[in-house]
C-alpha cells in the first residue's frame, strides 16, 4: 500500500532519494546473502556497488542499449565478487573481511580515480519509459521486489540450505553432501550479481554518475554492514526498513542531515544491545507470539510411534540412488584395518582393526578420550587416517566426506551437528542435500526438475519426522527444543538421507531412563524394519547390552576387548578401564 501511496504524495526530489534508498537496500540485501546465509563478512560492497554503476555507464554511455548496460553491471560485478571470494576457500572469519577491506581500499584509491573507469563524461540514457520520476521510482521498487523473490527462492533450495551449513557447521558440512568451497563461491557470485543490479539502478538515476565516488567509499561499506545488523541478518523486510532509517531519514529530515552517521551508530548500538536479531527478529516474533497466544504450544518431546506399523512407508526412505554398490564378495559392510589417527604429537587411534557386518547393531564403548568419536571421524572423512577403511568393499581413504555421504554413510555428532537457528524441517532437508544435485542457479529459477526434486525431499522429510514422532515440531526452531529432542531430530535427519550404515555418536545424551528405553527400541526397529546397519557409541552400558549384537571397547585409541556385550563387559580389562565392577554387574543383568 505504501509503495502505491508514495508517488502520489512525494515530490520529485523525495522520489529521487527513495530511488537511491532502493539501490542501497538492494546492495544491503546482496551483502546479507553473505552475512546472513553464508556467514561471510564483506567490507567491499560499496566498491562492488560502484563497479556495477560504472559498468552500466561505460556500456550504456558508449552506445549500448540500456538493458544490455544493466545486464553487464550484474555480470561484471558478479565476476569481481567471485574473485574477491576466492580467498575464502583457504581462510575464514575476520581474515576474509580483511581481504575484502583491501579490495575496497584498492578500488577507492586506484580504480575509481581513473577517468576511463568512472566514465565521468558519459551518462547512461534512461529508456523513454523511465524518464519521469514516478516510473523510475516504480522500477527501483520492482528491482527490490525481484531481489526479495530471488532470496526467497534461494531459501527453499538445496543451495540455500547448504549456505546455512557452511555458516554454522562448516567443518561438518561434508557429512550432508555439502561442498563448502563451491557453496561459498556461489554466495559471493549471487551477492555480487544483486549488488550489481543496485549499481545499475543508481546509474539509471544519476545524471552525472562518474563525477562523484562518495557513495562507494569505505564509510558506505560500513553503513551497509550496519543496515544488515540493524535490519537483522536473514530478514529482507528488516533490512529494507533499516535502509529507510539509516539512509533515507538523514536526507529528508533537515535536523539529521549532518548527524546521519551518528544516528546510524546509535541505531547500531541500540540494536545490538536491545535486540541482537535486529528489526527482523522483532518482525519474526510478532506472528509467533500471536500464534502462541491462540494455540497451545506443542509438547517439545517426540511422540511415541510404532515403526513396525509403518514399515512400508519407512522402507520408502531407503529407496535412494546409490553412488557405490556393494562389491561382492565382501567380508563386512565396513572393515577397518590398522587404522591410525594422529593430531600433532597425540596418537588418537593406534592400529585399530574392527569390522561391521550388514544388519548388525555394533556397540563402541570406552572412557572419554578413548578414540570412539575419532573413529567415526576417520570413517566419515573428518580425520587424517593411516591404514585402511573399506566400505562395501571399496577403499574410503582417498574419498572426501562429501562423496562418502552419497555411498550410504550417515552419522550424528557428539555435540550436535545440525543448525540450531533453523527449524526442525529445514534440518531434516539439509541432511538430504546429496539427494538434490541440481545447480544453484537452476534451483533459484525453478528450471528443469528442481521443483519436483524439492517436493520429493519435503515428502521424505515429512515421512522421517512422522516416523520419529516429530511432525508436530516441524516448524519449531531446533535450538528452542530440549537437548534430548534435538538428538532425536538429528537421528531422524540422518535416517532421512537414506543410509545403509548409520553411525550414532552418544545418541542417548540428555535422555531420561524412559526415553533411553524408547531409543533402544528405535535402534532395533531401524535395523529390523528399515534394514539399517548401526554403529552406536554409548556410555549407557545397559542400552548397549540390550540392543547390540557385537561390541568393541577402546582405551587410549587401542582396542582392548571385543565380542558380545556380555563377554566384553565381563572382561577385567574393560572393568578396570571403563566400567567399574558395580556397573559391569548392572550391564550383565
Amino acid at each position: 500500500m505504501a509503495v502505491v501511496v508514495v508517488p502520489v504524495v512525494a515530490d520529485g526530489p523525495t522520489l529521487s532519494i527513495l530511488v537511491g534508498t532502493a539501490a542501497v537496500a538492494i546492495a544491503a540485501l546482496g551483502l546479507d546473502v553473505l552475512v546472513g546465509r553464508a556467514g561471510q563478512l564483506s567490507l567491499a560492497h560499496a566498491a562492488l556497488l560502484g563497479v556495477g554503476g560504472f559498468t552500466a555507464v561505460n556500456v550504456g554511455g558508449r552506445g549500448g542499449p540500456w538493458p544490455l548496460a544493466v545486464v553487464a553491471a550484474v555480470v561484471v560485478t558478479a565476476a569481481v565478487s567471485t574473485v574477491a571470494g576466492l580467498p575464502s576457500l583457504r581462510i575464514r572469519g575476520l581474515q576474509v573481511a580483511v581481504v575484502t577491506l583491501a579490495l575496497q581500499v584498492m578500488a577507492e584509491r586506484f580504480l575509481f580515480v581513473r577517468p576511463d573507469v568512472t566514465a565521468g563524461s558519459l551518462t547512461l540514457e534512461r529508456p523513454a519509459l523511465l524518464e519521469a520520476d514516478v516510473p523510475l521510482y516504480l522500477f527501483s521498487v520492482a528491482c527490490v521486489a525481484l531481489v526479495l523473490l530471488v532470496r526467497r527462492r534461494l531459501g527453499s533450495t538445496r543451495t540455500g540450505r547448504a549456505l546455512l551449513a557452511v555458516r554454522d557447521v562448516e567443518a561438518r558440512a561434508g557429512a550432508f553432501g555439502v561442498e563448502a568451497g563451491p557453496t561459498k563461491l556461489f554466495a559471493y557470485t549471487l551477492s555480487g550479481a544483486i549488488v550489481g543490479l543496485g549499481g545499475a539502478v543508481l546509474a539509471t538515476k544519476a545524471t552525472a554518475f562518474g563525477t562523484a565516488i562518495d557513495p562507494f567509499r569505505l564509510l558506505q561499506s560500513l553503513l551497509l554492514v550496519a543496515i544488515v545488523v540493524v535490519g537483522g541478518a536473514g530478514s529482507g523486510s528488516g533490512i529494507i526498513l533499516a535502509s529507510l532509517f539509516i539512509h533515507t531519514l538523514p536526507q529528508v529530515v533537515d535536523a539529521l542531515k549532518r548527524s546521519g552517521p551518528l544516528v546510524s551508530a546509535v541505531l547500531l548500538v541500540v540494536s545490538i544491545v536491545a535486540q541482537p536479531e535486529g528489526i527482523g527478529g522483532v518482525l519474526r516474533d510478532i506472528p509467533r507470539r500471536l500464534r502462541r497466544g491462540r494455540e497451545q504450544r506443542p509438547s517439545p518431546r517426540p511422540r511415541l510411534v510404532e515403526l513396525a506399523a509403518a514399515s512400508e512407508a519407512a522402507a520408502d526412505l531407503r529407496r535412494v540412488p546409490r553412488k557405490l554398490a556393494l562389491q561382492m564378495p565382501v567380508r563386512a559392510l565396513l572393515e577397518a584395518r590398522e587404522v591410525g589417527v594422529r593430531y600433532g604429537g597425540v596418537l588418537a587411534l593406534d592400529d585399530l582393526s574392527l569390522e561391521v557386518r550388514r544388519g548388525e547393531i555394533v556397540g563402541l564403548i570406552g572412557a572419554n578420550g578413548a578414540g570412539k568419536s575419532t573413529f567415526f571421524n576417520a570413517v566419515s572423512g573428518f580425520a587424517p587416517v593411516t591404514g585402511s577403511i573399506r566400505y562395501k568393499g571399496a577403499e574410503l581413504l582417498n574419498r572426501p566426506p562429501v562423496r562418502r555421504s552419497t555411498y550410504g554413510l550417515a552419522r550424528t555428532f557428539q555435540d550436535m551437528g545440525l543448525v540450531r537457528a533453523e527449524t526442525v524441517r529445514e534440518n531434516v532437508l539439509l541432511a538430504q542435500t546429496w539427494l538434490a544435485r541440481y545447480p544453484g542457479a537452476a534451483g533459484i529459477l525453478g528450471l528443469g526438475g528442481t521443483m519436483s526434486q524439492e517436493r520429493e525431499l519435503r515428502r521424505r522429510a515429512g515421512l522421517a519426522l512422522e516416523l520419529f514422532g516429530l511432525e508436530h515440531l516441524a516448524s519449531e526452531r531446533l535450538g528452542d527444543l530440549p537437548y534430548g529432542t534435538m538428538r532425536t531430530v538429528e537421528i531422524a535427519a540422518a535416517v532421512a538421507s537414506g543410509p545403509d550404515l548409520l553411525l550414532l555418536d552418544e545418541a542417548s545424551a540428555g535422555l531420561g531412563p524412559d526415553e533411553s528405553q524408547a531409543l533402544g527400541e528405535r535402534f532395533l526397529a531401524l535395523r529390523d524394519e528399515l534394514g539399517l546397519t548401526l554403529v552406536v557409541i554409548e556410555h549407557h552400558v545397559p542400552l548397549i547390552a540390550r540392543v547390540c549384537d557385537y561390541c568393541y571397547c577402546l582405551e587410549s585409541g587401542r582396542l582392548i576387548a571385543e565380542g558380545s556385550p556380555a563377554e566384553v563387559t565381563s572382561q577385567a580389562s574393560v572393568i578396570a578401564s571403563f566400567l567399574g565392577r558395580a556397573a559391569s554387574q548392572e550391564a550383565v543383568l
